[in-house]
């Protein structure tokens, strides 16, 4: 395996990662959302702030792999924003 071919590799599970994490916080923030839309007090017995610091929790750990996890494979620098990133504005490695 050539090395392209081990750096796109690697970036794709970065890329995998990163995409668990969003769902992750999709679904701690769709309870505040339905709250929100809905006017509820409470959903599942939990309150509205409760529903809220969730949602932010979520938030802090995407912002968290965000800015510790999302690296280029080559130079280990912030590679540029997207999930469909062809080439790292850093290094000008081919990550996809």
């Amino acid at each position: 395996m050539s090395q392209k071919d081990n750096i796109k590799e690697e970036f794709a599970k970065v890329i995998l990662r990163a995409k668990i994490i969003a769902a992750i916080f999709f679904i701690l923030l769709a309870p505040s959302i339905v709250i929100t839309i809905k006017d509820l007090d409470e959903l599942f017995g939990y309150g509205k702030d409760i529903w809220f610091n969730v949602s932010v929790a979520g938030f802090v750990i995407y912002g968290v792999y965000y800015l510790f996890f999302w690296k280029c494979p080559k130079c280990g620098s912030f590679p540029g924003r997207g999930w469909f990133r062809k080439k790292c504005d850093n290094c000008g490695a081919e990550l996809s």
